[in-house]
């Protein structure tokens, strides 16, 4: 279902705005999204949208917004899990708090998130929310899954790295991050196909 996610950031010192534009459109650049790509208002956008948006962002919420923006998904749940972790580690690189505001999530309790240094409110790492169930993606009718680090496929067995795990075509397989184990899930599945299966 395609929807529309908000982020902010507060609190983030001016001098390090640059950068944090830089890394909205080097994340942007690394993947290819099913909706929009992510960006991010900051008092240094010079676009007349960006501006206004920020301003409105400003106005409505009556706090130290640094930076604000919103993604457009395609449905796809993937984009979605990315943007979170993003947001959540820019969250603990700066020391800020990062807010995502996702309404149309099915899952209430990821509705509203809210990162501070990192963590959940609650002190809490994000992965522990989502270690239930694994985050499924339809690729040309193939599903891939993807399991967060803190997922354990079989309660028997030892715990392994905190890499995220994916499975399709009946193989499974860790990368260190989900950008990562995207990547080289649709490697495989594009292998798979030029063999014809």
């Amino acid at each position: 279902m395609a929807r529309v996610i908000h982020h902010r950031l507060h609190g983030l010192d001016g001098s390090r705005l640059e950068r944090v534009e830089s890394q909205f459109e080097q994340l942007a650049s690394t993947r290819t999204w099913r909706g929009d790509q992510p960006w991010a208002a900051t008092q240094r956008s010079a676009g007349l949208f960006e501006m206004e948006y920020l301003r409105h962002a400003r106005g409505a919420e009556a706090t130290d917004i640094s930076a604000a923006g919103f993604l457009k998904t395609g449905g796809d749940e993937t984009d979605v899990l990315i943007l979170m972790l993003f947001l959540r580690d820019l969250s603990a690189e700066y020391g800020v708090r990062a807010v995502l505001r996702d309404d149309d999530n099915p899952l209430a309790k990821l509705r509203y998130l809210e990162f501070r240094h990192g963590r959940l409110p609650s002190g809490n790492a994000l992965e522990e929310m989502l270690a239930r169930r694994p985050v499924i993606k339809k690729v040309d009718g193939q599903p891939i899954m993807f399991y967060p680090p803190a997922h354990r496929l079989n309660p028997q067995t030892a715990a392994r790295p905190a890499q995220w795990g994916y499975a399709l075509c009946g193989l499974r397989a860790y990368a260190p991050t989900l950008l990562e184990a995207e990547r080289e899930a649709l490697k495989i599945l594009r292998a798979m196909r030029h063999l014809g299966r």
